[in-house]
């Protein structure tokens, strides 16, 4: 090789080496600066969805619910003897909701519970109106329509349960657990709960004061000799001619 193209091939490759290394030098500052940059976050995933749909991932899921829950169990089979008993009307859409409050208090999902039993609560008060208004009108009595009664399901639920109460509807310590559950269920519905596990019982507490004041059996009957037999009206409360 000639001397001059000798030293052309030396700066070629002398370029190339050069060309090389600040290519490398400034992928290892991107990186750096990359690093610098990142932000680090903790995440939660669940991709449990994108199993695939086959008896093999049933199983799985069965095993994964199965142990959750029997890691519950102990706590759940205590919590039975918070809730109150209750022997109920089985009429209205009242009961489905207030079986599933009871069941998410014993399963510990107290958030839930509390604004569950804030739902139940406002659909006795108002399933309670329904059942007590009646209008007059051309010297008879009827039930207002179904859609005269759905404008209520738009007004503010602690003005009816004041409206109960004035009209000797609901005793004054219902009117009052009332309230109080709807204020309760408020906070939580917009999640601003501080102590679910307590207020869940609280709660708890407050819809069974007002369930015995409305659809509980035990409100106008007593158990004498295993039967249900109508307590007595009050004197002061009975018809005129009773």
């Amino acid at each position: 090789m000639k001397g001059d193209d000798s030293h052309k091939f030396a700066v070629v490759v002398g370029l190339a080496v050069f060309t090389i290394g600040m290519f490398w030098f400034w992928k290892r500052r991107q990186k750096r600066k990359m690093e610098d940059e990142a932000e680090y976050m903790q995440v939660f995933l669940d991709l449990l969805p994108n199993q695939p749909k086959n008896e093999r991932s049933r199983e799985n899921f069965r095993e994964m619910l199965r142990e959750k829950l029997e890691g519950r169990l102990a706590d759940s089979v205590e919590r039975i003897w918070d809730l109150p008993a209750v022997v109920l009307k089985l009429q209205g859409a009242y009961l489905d909701l207030l079986l599933e409050s009871r069941e998410l208090y014993v399963a510990g999902y107290f958030y839930s519970c509390v604004a569950m039993c804030g739902i139940v609560g406002e659909r006795l008060v108002k399933d309670v109106l329904r059942v007590s208004v009646l209008i007059q009108k051309a010297g008879t009595s009827e039930s207002p329509s179904e859609k005269a009664f759905d404008q209520f399901e738009r007004v503010e639920v602690n003005g009816i349960v004041n409206f109960l109460k004035e009209a000797s509807i609901l005793d004054k310590e219902a009117a009052k657990a009332a309230r109080d559950l709807s204020e309760l269920r408020n906070a939580y519905a917009h999640a601003r709960g501080k102590d679910p596990k307590s207020d869940a019982l609280k709660a708890i507490q407050l819809l069974h004061t007002l369930v015995k004041d409305t659809v509980s059996v035990l409100k106008e009957f007593e158990i004498k000799d295993g039967a249900f037999v109508r307590k007595a009206v009050p004197a002061a409360d009975a018809p005129d001619g009773a």
